[in-house]
């Protein structure tokens, strides 16, 4: 994969080089060819032969309309330039990831909340974080609908409830996620559409409904002023045919067209300033949504089987008239960006009243437009969803599709399980969770439990939210979750660890009565008080949860705590060797640890020093 990855972001560097190189090219000829075609204008004027006005009418026109095509490529070089960059951004963003460095990715720290059930403790959210090793997003709106979605278990909501119809769990919806992690040559195009800049659909969402109270005279679109630019551009083309054969003065054409100029550009000022408010500021962002659009479309509408089946059946209208809409919303874009070559405004005003018409566009795409460009916010942002799904599983392909099953209570059969961050070289382990029971585990420093506690959350977490999971096989029901790993004291507040411990587990006993079957992730209850103390309160607090509808995995340095051994609780551990080093195994077995590493270890560090 890495090397697949290099070689894709070297040959794309090859070509953006080649590319670069023709755009100097471009520029010296839309000089010469504008000079030229001013030239010939300038010539006429002078000129006294018929025969030769005519001439260089032919050729002013000539010139101007080799300016105009060497323009459009140009604007379409530059155009390609940055689309290959924003390509092979991609892929080096893709060959930093496989090398451990995720930083380029968007982290989600602003998600993160030490007080929700379990994405704090789990590494959901922050630097290296899952949700930052997974997100390929283009747009914001994608981004806090991925961050909902592993939020979801805290029994707030159905966790599907972000799917828009689609069941994450059903073979559709997997075949379809499959053929999008194939599909890499899409995936890679799309997710270019976002590394620059991610496309904000929350502010062109109040662009839009802006736009339908944009202070623009609507008399512009009235038919009657449509008639009479028509007709003065007609007679302005006459007027240039009459003075090249010697008919009318040289002057009046010349004169009309700069009037025309100063005409259109006066009155449509105010109006387009209007629409520079609403649509000028979001232009980078709008474009490319409607690049993106364009993308999806043509994929989903070529894909019966797989994208249109899933997609299109239930807003049908998206693919029948997004033609239409994002042609109208282009041509708007393009030309409000063409009115900052001020040459090039002289010269399309002048013969083709183009202020005039740009304003129309814009009145016609916010009467007829908006709403079908909001539904297609909506299922962009799903898209976007199942792209960065498909490009983890592509990714990872060393995963498996859960199987979620209808049991009520806690189910969870793992085979293989390993947590995400460590790869494939990851110690993998078997291990099944029932309801109503708990699960001890004991072992030495370092010898595997958070990480294995976390596994556990994580893929439960990617199961539900209908991602793939690291695992051979898991086989779950569907629960709610609550952790508690990583506790902190809060002294702006005066909150003590020990106090902050307490306030958590008052939070887990809400939780769990609040939420039928729930799965509880504990490490080292207690922490802050005596071994004595935190002894009696661990099994003072088992005992008592034990009665509600809950489920646990509770890692522990406490062996005493293992002596709760019976028809509910369970014994395991991650057990080490000590010989000359310390031997770690990371495989959990049943029954209570035997060895730990602290003295040993400690004893290494004061006899080397």
């Amino acid at each position: 994969m890495q090397n697949y990855y290099k070689d894709k972001s070297t040959g794309l560097a090859v070509r953006i080089k080649s590319l670069k190189g023709r755009a100097h090219g471009y520029v010296m000829g839309e000089i010469v060819s504008f000079l030229c075609a001013v030239a010939c204008v300038v010539f006429i004027t002078v000129t006294d032969s018929a025969n030769l006005r005519i001439l260089e009418l032919a050729l002013s026109v000539l010139f101007l309309a080799v300016y105009v095509v060497i323009r459009q490529h140009d604007t379409k070089n530059d155009e390609h330039i940055q689309q290959l960059e924003d390509l092979k951004q991609v892929y080096d963003n893709e060959l930093r990831a496989v090398a451990g460095n995720f930083t380029c990715f968007d982290d989600g720290q602003r998600y993160a909340d030490p007080h929700h059930a379990y994405t704090y403790d789990l590494d959901i959210f922050g630097r290296d974080g899952l949700y930052q090793r997974m997100n390929r997003m283009v747009t914001t709106g994608g981004c806090d609908a991925l961050a909902e979605r592993l939020c979801s278990l805290d029994g707030r909501h159905d966790s599907s409830e972000h799917q828009d119809g689609m069941d994450q769990y059903d073979e559709a919806y997997r075949r379809w996620i499959r053929i999008l992690a194939e599909n890499e040559k899409f995936r890679s195009e799309f997710i270019s559409y976002g590394v620059r800049q991610k496309i904000d659909t929350e502010v062109i969402r109040e662009a839009l409904h802006t736009a339908g109270y944009a202070k623009v005279n609507h008399l512009f679109a009235h038919p009657a002023i449509l008639g009479l630019a028509i007709v003065d551009l007609v007679a302005f083309f006459v007027s240039i045919v009459l003075a090249a054969i010697g008919k009318v003065n040289g002057m009046l054409p010349i004169w009309w067209g700069i009037l025309q100029f100063f005409s259109v550009y006066l009155l449509c000022s105010d109006t387009l300033k209007e629409v520079h408010k609403v649509v000028n500021k979001l232009h980078g962002q709008v474009k490319q949504f409607a690049k993106v659009v364009e993308l999806v479309k043509n994929l989903l509408v070529g894909d019966a089987v797989g994208g249109a089946a899933v997609h299109s059946n239930d807003h049908p209208e998206l693919f029948s008239t997004s033609n239409n809409v994002f042609c109208r919303l282009t041509e708007l874009l393009d030309g409000l960006d063409k009115r900052g070559n001020i040459l090039g405004l002289f010269v399309v005003n002048m013969f083709a009243l183009y202020d005039f018409f740009l304003v129309r566009k814009f009145l016609k795409w916010s009467r007829d437009d908006v709403h079908t460009f909001e539904a297609w916010i909506d299922r962009i942002i799903q898209i976007d969803q199942e792209v960065t799904i498909a490009t983890f599983l592509y990714n990872h392909p060393n995963t498996c599709w859960p199987e979620i099953i209808a049991d009520e209570g806690v189910v969870y059969e793992a085979k293989g399980l390993y947590h995400p961050f460590l790869g494939d070289t990851a110690v993998r382990n078997d291990f099944r969770i029932d309801d109503y029971h708990f699960y001890i585990i004991t072992g030495a420093n370092m010898a595997g439990k958070s990480t294995f506690l976390r596994s556990v959350g994580v893929n439960y977490i990617l199961a539900m939210t209908g991602m793939p999971v690291f695992a051979t096989s898991l086989r779950t029901s569907k629960f709610t979750l609550f952790s508690s790993m990583r506790t902190t004291d809060d002294l702006a507040h005066g909150i003590s660890y020990f106090n902050a411990e307490l306030l958590r587990l008052k939070q887990l006993l809400a939780y769990c009565r609040k939420n039928n079957h729930t799965l509880i992730i504990l490490d080292e209850i207690l922490k802050g008080t005596n071994s004595l103390d935190k002894l009696n309160g661990s099994r003072l607090f088992l005992e008592h949860i034990s009665r509600l509808p809950v489920s646990g995995i509770v890692a522990t340095h406490d062996l005493e705590l293992s002596k709760m051994e019976g028809d509910r609780y369970h014994n395991y551990c991650f057990e080490i060797e000590l010989g000359a080093n310390v031997t770690y195994s990371y495989k959990i077995t049943p029954g209570v640890a035997r060895n730990q590493n602290a003295t040993f270890l400690l004893n290494q560090i004061i006899t080397v020093h």
